[in-house]
Protein backbone atom coordinates (compact mmCIF):
# COMPACT_ATOMS: atom_id res chain seq x y z
CA UNK A 1 0.00 0.00 0.00
CA UNK A 2 1.11 3.52 -0.99
CA UNK A 3 1.76 5.98 1.80
CA UNK A 4 0.29 8.94 1.97
CA UNK A 5 2.57 12.35 0.74
CA UNK A 6 2.70 15.61 2.51
CA UNK A 7 4.44 18.03 0.39
CA UNK A 8 5.37 21.38 2.37
CA UNK A 9 7.93 23.72 3.78
CA UNK A 10 9.73 21.90 6.80
CA UNK A 11 10.43 25.33 8.48
CA UNK A 12 6.37 26.99 7.38
CA UNK A 13 4.07 27.14 10.46
CA UNK A 14 1.23 26.15 8.40
CA UNK A 15 3.42 22.79 7.19
CA UNK A 16 4.32 22.63 10.96
CA UNK A 17 0.73 22.26 12.22
CA UNK A 18 -0.11 19.52 9.74
CA UNK A 19 2.61 17.76 10.57
CA UNK A 20 1.99 18.11 13.84
CA UNK A 21 -1.41 16.63 13.93
CA UNK A 22 -0.59 14.05 11.55
CA UNK A 23 2.26 12.73 13.70
CA UNK A 24 0.25 12.93 17.13
CA UNK A 25 -2.89 11.25 15.60
CA UNK A 26 -0.27 8.62 14.17
CA UNK A 27 -1.06 8.84 10.58
CA UNK A 28 1.77 7.43 8.88
CA UNK A 29 2.78 9.46 5.75
CA UNK A 30 6.07 10.33 3.93
CA UNK A 31 7.34 13.83 3.63
CA UNK A 32 8.27 15.93 0.82
CA UNK A 33 9.95 19.03 1.09
CA UNK A 34 8.96 21.97 -1.35
CA UNK A 35 10.71 24.12 -3.43
CA UNK A 36 9.33 27.04 -3.52
CA UNK A 37 9.14 28.38 -7.38
CA UNK A 38 10.88 25.87 -8.57
CA UNK A 39 8.86 22.90 -7.35
CA UNK A 40 5.72 24.87 -8.63
CA UNK A 41 4.98 23.03 -11.69
CA UNK A 42 5.10 19.97 -10.10
CA UNK A 43 3.07 21.18 -6.57
CA UNK A 44 -0.03 22.40 -9.19
CA UNK A 45 0.33 18.45 -10.80
CA UNK A 46 0.49 16.25 -7.93
CA UNK A 47 -2.23 19.21 -6.44
CA UNK A 48 -4.47 18.77 -9.88
CA UNK A 49 -8.02 17.24 -7.97
CA UNK A 50 -8.50 20.41 -6.37
CA UNK A 51 -9.44 22.05 -9.49
CA UNK A 52 -8.49 26.00 -10.87
CA UNK A 53 -6.94 28.05 -8.28
CA UNK A 54 -3.66 28.32 -6.40
CA UNK A 55 -2.26 25.50 -4.92
CA UNK A 56 -0.37 25.81 -2.09
CA UNK A 57 1.38 23.83 0.71
CA UNK A 58 1.23 22.05 2.72
CA UNK A 59 -0.62 19.66 0.22
CA UNK A 60 -1.77 15.68 1.42
CA UNK A 61 -2.14 13.39 -0.87
CA UNK A 62 -3.83 9.58 0.18
CA UNK A 63 -4.91 8.07 -3.04
CA UNK A 64 -8.10 9.80 -4.50
CA UNK A 65 -7.84 12.53 -0.96
CA UNK A 66 -6.05 15.61 -1.84
CA UNK A 67 -5.98 18.12 0.46
CA UNK A 68 -4.34 21.28 0.29
CA UNK A 69 -5.44 23.18 3.23
CA UNK A 70 -3.61 22.73 6.70
CA UNK A 71 -6.88 22.87 8.90
CA UNK A 72 -8.21 20.61 6.34
CA UNK A 73 -5.24 17.83 7.24
CA UNK A 74 -5.35 18.54 10.52
CA UNK A 75 -9.49 17.38 10.53
CA UNK A 76 -8.37 14.59 8.24
CA UNK A 77 -5.94 13.20 11.17
CA UNK A 78 -7.91 13.63 13.58
CA UNK A 79 -10.89 11.52 11.69
CA UNK A 80 -8.08 8.97 10.42
CA UNK A 81 -6.01 8.56 13.26
CA UNK A 82 -6.60 8.06 17.07
CA UNK A 83 -9.03 10.97 17.41
CA UNK A 84 -6.97 13.26 20.37
CA UNK A 85 -7.19 16.36 19.28
CA UNK A 86 -10.85 16.68 17.93
CA UNK A 87 -8.91 18.75 15.44
CA UNK A 88 -12.17 18.40 12.89
CA UNK A 89 -14.01 20.65 15.02
CA UNK A 90 -15.57 23.67 13.89
CA UNK A 91 -13.54 25.66 16.27
CA UNK A 92 -10.42 24.54 14.81
CA UNK A 93 -11.10 26.81 11.63
CA UNK A 94 -12.18 29.73 14.03
CA UNK A 95 -8.74 29.54 15.66
CA UNK A 96 -6.86 29.04 12.50
CA UNK A 97 -8.41 32.21 10.99
CA UNK A 98 -7.71 34.33 14.11
CA UNK A 99 -4.08 33.75 13.96
CA UNK A 100 -4.21 34.22 10.03
CA UNK A 101 -3.11 37.63 10.30
CA UNK A 102 -0.14 36.82 12.49
CA UNK A 103 1.29 34.28 10.05
CA UNK A 104 0.49 36.31 6.89
CA UNK A 105 2.46 39.01 8.47
CA UNK A 106 5.12 36.48 9.37
CA UNK A 107 5.41 35.58 5.68
CA UNK A 108 5.89 39.19 4.83
CA UNK A 109 8.65 39.96 7.07
CA UNK A 110 10.27 36.58 6.25
CA UNK A 111 10.41 37.52 2.73
CA UNK A 112 11.74 41.08 3.13
CA UNK A 113 14.13 40.06 5.87
CA UNK A 114 15.49 37.16 3.42
CA UNK A 115 15.92 39.54 0.28
CA UNK A 116 17.97 41.81 2.63
CA UNK A 117 20.36 39.04 3.60
CA UNK A 118 22.81 37.39 1.41
CA UNK A 119 23.47 34.47 3.47
CA UNK A 120 19.92 33.91 4.48
CA UNK A 121 19.43 33.37 0.48
CA UNK A 122 22.10 31.66 0.20
CA UNK A 123 21.21 28.69 3.00
CA UNK A 124 17.60 29.27 1.05
CA UNK A 125 19.31 28.19 -2.55
CA UNK A 126 20.84 25.04 -0.48
CA UNK A 127 17.34 23.74 -0.77
CA UNK A 128 18.07 23.38 -4.32
CA UNK A 129 21.65 22.83 -4.82
CA UNK A 130 24.71 21.52 -3.37
CA UNK A 131 26.08 23.79 -0.26
CA UNK A 132 29.17 24.30 -2.14
CA UNK A 133 27.09 26.04 -5.14
CA UNK A 134 24.62 27.59 -2.80
CA UNK A 135 26.27 31.03 -3.19
CA UNK A 136 26.45 31.56 -6.94
CA UNK A 137 22.40 30.25 -6.95
CA UNK A 138 21.51 33.72 -4.41
CA UNK A 139 19.99 35.23 -7.87
CA UNK A 140 17.43 32.43 -7.48
CA UNK A 141 16.89 32.36 -3.90
CA UNK A 142 15.92 36.01 -4.50
CA UNK A 143 13.41 35.10 -6.97
CA UNK A 144 11.74 32.42 -4.97
CA UNK A 145 11.48 35.04 -2.14
CA UNK A 146 9.85 37.24 -4.52
CA UNK A 147 7.89 34.63 -6.01
CA UNK A 148 6.16 33.88 -2.53
CA UNK A 149 4.97 37.61 -1.70
CA UNK A 150 3.70 38.13 -4.79
CA UNK A 151 1.95 34.75 -4.72
CA UNK A 152 0.34 35.27 -1.44
CA UNK A 153 0.36 39.14 -1.67
CA UNK A 154 2.66 39.97 1.21
CA UNK A 155 3.28 43.54 1.62
CA UNK A 156 6.89 43.94 2.05
CA UNK A 157 7.37 47.33 3.19
CA UNK A 158 5.50 47.93 5.63
CA UNK A 159 7.31 46.61 8.82
CA UNK A 160 5.96 48.54 11.55
CA UNK A 161 2.44 47.51 10.53
CA UNK A 162 3.31 44.05 10.28
CA UNK A 163 4.88 43.90 13.71
CA UNK A 164 1.92 45.83 14.78
CA UNK A 165 -0.40 42.82 13.37
CA UNK A 166 1.59 40.46 14.86
CA UNK A 167 1.38 42.38 18.38
CA UNK A 168 -2.73 42.15 18.17
CA UNK A 169 -2.78 38.34 17.44
CA UNK A 170 -0.62 37.33 20.39
CA UNK A 171 -1.92 39.00 22.94
CA UNK A 172 -5.61 37.23 21.41
CA UNK A 173 -3.59 34.12 22.07
CA UNK A 174 -1.77 35.54 25.37
CA UNK A 175 -5.84 35.41 26.28
CA UNK A 176 -6.81 32.16 24.90
CA UNK A 177 -4.08 30.55 27.03
CA UNK A 178 -5.91 30.93 30.28
CA UNK A 179 -8.27 28.02 29.87
CA UNK A 180 -5.95 26.29 27.49
CA UNK A 181 -5.74 22.78 28.95
CA UNK A 182 -2.13 21.70 30.29
CA UNK A 183 -2.24 18.01 30.75
CA UNK A 184 -3.43 17.29 27.20
CA UNK A 185 -2.09 18.85 23.50
CA UNK A 186 -5.63 20.41 21.46
CA UNK A 187 -5.83 21.27 18.22
CA UNK A 188 -6.23 25.09 19.63
CA UNK A 189 -2.86 24.76 20.95
CA UNK A 190 -0.57 23.66 17.62
CA UNK A 191 -2.64 26.44 15.80
CA UNK A 192 -1.36 29.04 18.50
CA UNK A 193 2.42 27.25 19.17
CA UNK A 194 3.07 27.33 15.39
CA UNK A 195 1.58 30.79 14.80
CA UNK A 196 4.33 32.09 17.34
CA UNK A 197 7.51 31.18 15.06
CA UNK A 198 7.77 34.72 13.26
CA UNK A 199 7.62 36.39 16.50
CA UNK A 200 11.30 33.46 17.57
CA UNK A 201 11.55 30.07 15.88
CA UNK A 202 11.25 27.29 17.84
CA UNK A 203 13.87 25.43 19.20
CA UNK A 204 16.47 22.98 16.18
CA UNK A 205 15.81 20.30 18.25
CA UNK A 206 12.03 20.79 16.83
CA UNK A 207 12.61 22.54 13.35
CA UNK A 208 16.57 22.78 12.52
CA UNK A 209 17.00 26.20 10.85
CA UNK A 210 20.58 27.28 9.66
CA UNK A 211 21.68 30.01 11.47
CA UNK A 212 21.07 32.92 9.26
CA UNK A 213 17.28 31.80 8.74
CA UNK A 214 16.75 31.43 12.42
CA UNK A 215 17.73 35.41 12.05
CA UNK A 216 15.15 36.30 9.45
CA UNK A 217 12.28 34.09 11.71
CA UNK A 218 12.90 36.28 14.71
CA UNK A 219 11.57 39.39 15.83
CA UNK A 220 13.48 40.63 18.73
CA UNK A 221 11.33 43.52 20.37
CA UNK A 222 7.97 40.73 20.05
CA UNK A 223 10.15 38.24 20.96
CA UNK A 224 11.23 40.00 24.85
CA UNK A 225 7.49 41.34 25.03
CA UNK A 226 5.42 38.37 24.18
CA UNK A 227 8.68 35.85 26.33
CA UNK A 228 5.43 34.35 28.46
CA UNK A 229 4.15 33.09 25.24
CA UNK A 230 7.29 31.46 23.70
CA UNK A 231 8.06 30.04 27.51
CA UNK A 232 4.53 28.54 26.87
CA UNK A 233 5.35 27.41 23.30
CA UNK A 234 8.59 25.59 24.05
CA UNK A 235 7.30 23.79 27.03
CA UNK A 236 4.71 22.54 24.52
CA UNK A 237 6.90 21.21 22.05
CA UNK A 238 9.16 19.70 24.74
CA UNK A 239 5.69 18.06 26.47
CA UNK A 240 3.99 16.86 23.06
CA UNK A 241 6.26 17.35 19.94
CA UNK A 242 7.75 13.81 19.60
CA UNK A 243 10.08 13.31 16.59
CA UNK A 244 7.76 12.76 13.19
CA UNK A 245 6.44 9.91 12.62
CA UNK A 246 7.24 10.50 8.21
CA UNK A 247 10.04 9.42 6.58
CA UNK A 248 11.28 12.17 4.95
CA UNK A 249 12.13 11.83 0.74
CA UNK A 250 14.41 13.73 -1.34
Amino acid sequence: MTAARLYGLYYSPWTERARWALDHEEVPYRFHHHVPMLGEPLLRWRGRRLGKGRVSVPLFVDGATTLGDSVEIMGHASRHGQGRLGADEPETRAWAERVEPLLQAGRALVAARTLADREALREAAMAASPAFFAGALRPVAALGARFIARKYEADLDDEARQIETMRDVCLTIREALEDEPSDRLTARAILLATALQPVAAVADRHIPLKPATRGIWSTPALAAELSDLLTWRDDLYDRFRKPPRARAAA
